[in-house]
């Protein structure tokens, strides 16, 4: 080892390297591409947090909705209309009023009336049915049937999946008109 004090100042100063413009280049473009999929993996990671969220809100929303359904119509004491696919009138054993259970078309909407007192159950809804199945339940004969299940079912848009319930009503329902 030679030292330092033999060197020449001139000869010290050569052997001092820096970064060339080709590292320099090098250097950029691989902070680029790590740059790029780090805001990729960002990107993606933010986009599948926020499809699971807005896909389990309509989910719970839906589940409440067919829910409430479910209650409303599980109480039944008579049914004054029923329009297959779209409304139900009828009159409850333990809920006050006339109530009525609604699919709009044009607003893919569910709504329930009570005393002309309109609530949205659901929005975004798809499609619709709801059918009744009748029988005669209590043997009466003379073609005199009764409501043995209520069939719901509903497509939420954004989650593109069918909620669908069958209903048993706890009295005997005349079938309707």
């Amino acid at each position: 080892m030679i030292p330092l004090y033999f060197i020449n100042t001139r000869d010290w100063i050569i052997q001092q390297k820096g970064f060339t413009l080709v590292e320099l280049i090098v250097t950029l473009v691989l902070v680029g591409i790590i740059g790029t999929f780090t805001t990729l993996f960002m990107y993606t990671g933010l986009n599948g947090y926020l499809r699971a969220k807005d896909t389990s809100e309509g989910a719970l929303k839906a589940q409440f909705a067919l829910d409430r359904i479910s209650m409303e119509l599980r109480d039944i004491n008579k049914i004054d209309a029923f329009t297959a696919n779209n409304t139900i009138d009828y009159a409850s054993v333990t809920l006050p009023g006339d109530r009525q259970i609604t699919y709009n078309a044009g607003a893919d909407t569910i709504s329930m009336d009570v005393d002309g007192s309109v609530n949205l159950l659901l929005d975004d809804v798809q499609s619709f049915t709801m059918t009744a199945a009748y029988a005669d339940l209590n043997n009466s004969g003379g073609g005199n049937n009764e409501v043995a299940a209520i069939d719901v079912s509903f497509t939420v848009g954004e989650i593109g999946r069918q909620f669908s319930t069958r209903i048993f009503p706890r009295n005997m329902v005349p079938e309707p008109p």
